[in-house]
């Protein structure tokens, strides 16, 4: 079979995937959520006025009508937070064979032929920007080996020391069969089924060192396992070693939603440190003490938020399917509804859960992706995701061919490509929750 045109082969890609936004998949909640707004680029970062402190020069005038000096003003303190952004590129290839027999048969042919490997590459691209823009050059990155003594998947362990899954672990691992065992609270499914092949790494938190890399090669997500094909290193203590996809241990990624809600130092050229910081430029965060996520342990996140940073509108919380799972067994308990009710919110069962605190709603979504000692509660109109480009076929401002043929191998290959970030104008308008066992009684 020989190989078709180049150039019919750019043609028919430029012609058929230059809009893919009919491409693009569902289940991304937090990129759903915050709508991409595109910026002008301004070097390698970009500019995000932030309101630190309100106007303080007050005047009392009192009552008896006599004249009075007028205070000087006291200024409110506004900032300009410097925001980098962040590129990722995802690459895939498309063998000739299927170019051949679409190529020849005009657009719908080639559609037919290319869309599913196409489709593919820009749901992989999207579950990693989904990644990041949680966990994102996070302390403890997408979870951290057990070393827990406490009792996880029914199993009591010791210094992660104990048989879960058929598998027995010492301080975290098996290194017979390569397996890792997360810290409880910190596994996501969301960040490794699917991931099976991908390029990871163990990280020494305190160093920064690698002390382990290799590949994924697969993931028992009701237990909170991976499997890995280099020998894992064991955990001597509590969050000593993380596991980060390849990139992150150098911190190639965008800063994500769990370092900015739990940040208490400098971030984006703004401090939040107790002394000489801005209380304003840190969330609220709860860290509740291995228990489980309840209506009230939320509302009382919010009220501190509401106290803290004046919160005041209708709030997304976003958690780990399995507390979802437990709101909505929570719910079905005292069920009791208004005419307020939608089937869409519970209904056996529900897609979000919806109730109220001082200032407006608060709307629990359970999402994957979302370890599970974790939530999010987040005024959405305080953040943003922005940047050069969203995922695309193609690189903004440059005329630059997005499908090639690769030398010494009949295929050719395409890549998709994303310039992006997420910052939260008000971070103490927002909460975040640790602390979460799903598998405590209360």
């Amino acid at each position: 079979m020989g190989q078709v045109s180049n150039a019919t082969v750019l043609n028919l890609f430029k012609k058929v995937y230059g809009d893919i936004s009919n491409l693009v998949p569902e289940g991304y909640l937090v990129q759903e959520t915050l709508k991409y707004s595109p910026k002008q680029k301004i070097g390698e970062s970009y500019n995000e006025a932030v309101v630190l402190t309100n106007e303080n020069g007050w005047t009392l005038g009192g009552s008896a009508g006599d004249v009075f000096d007028i205070n000087p003003a006291i200024a409110g303190t506004v900032q300009q937070a410097t925001v980098p952004s962040y590129v990722s590129v995802l690459s895939s290839v498309v063998p000739w064979s299927v170019l051949s027999r679409s190529a020849g048969g005009g657009e719908v042919a080639f559609i037919d032929g290319t869309k599913h490997i196409v489709k593919n590459n820009l749901n992989s691209h999207m579950a990693l920007v989904e990644a990041m823009a949680l966990y994102g050059q996070a302390s403890y990155g997408l979870g951290t080996v057990s070393y827990a003594t406490a009792t996880y998947r029914g199993v009591s362990l010791t210094t992660g020391t104990g048989t879960v899954g058929g598998v027995a672990f010492t301080n975290g691992i098996n290194a017979a069969s390569k397996a890792i065992m997360f810290q409880p609270g910190q596994f996501a499914a969301g960040l490794w089924v699917g991931k099976e092949g991908a390029a990871i790494k163990q990280v020494l938190i305190s160093s920064g060192a690698v002390v382990g890399e290799g590949k994924l090669v697969s993931v028992d997500s009701e237990n909170g396992i991976i499997y890995v094909d280099f020998t894992p290193t064991a955990a001597s203590a509590e969050y000593d070693h993380k596991l980060v996809y390849d990139g992150m241990d150098a911190a190639k990624e965008m800063v994500g939603m769990n370092k900015i809600m739990s940040n208490t130092g400098s971030l984006f050229g703004i401090s939040a440190a107790t002394s000489g910081g801005y209380s304003l430029w840190k969330a609220s965060t709860t860290a509740l003490s291995q228990v489980l996520l309840t209506f009230a342990r939320i509302q009382s996140a919010a009220a501190n938020a509401s106290n803290r940073g004046g919160l005041d509108q209708d709030v997304l919380v976003l958690v780990n399917p399995r507390s979802f799972a437990n709101f909505v067994n929570q719910e079905a308990a005292r069920r009791q509804y208004d005419s307020s009710y939608s089937k869409s919110e519970f209904d056996n069962g529900a897609e979000a859960i919806k109730f109220y605190y001082s200032g407006g709603s608060l709307t629990v979504k359970g999402h994957r992706y979302v370890k599970e000692g974790e939530a999010y509660g987040m005024a959405v109109d305080s953040w943003v995701r922005s940047g050069s480009s969203q995922i695309s076929l193609k690189v903004p401002g440059l005329d630059k061919e997005i499908i090639f043929p690769l030398e010494n191998s009949s295929a050719h290959a395409f890549r998709s490509f994303s310039d992006q970030y997420v910052f939260c104008r008000a971070p103490a308008r927002n909460f975040f929750i640790s602390g979460i066992n799903d598998e405590a009684s209360s």
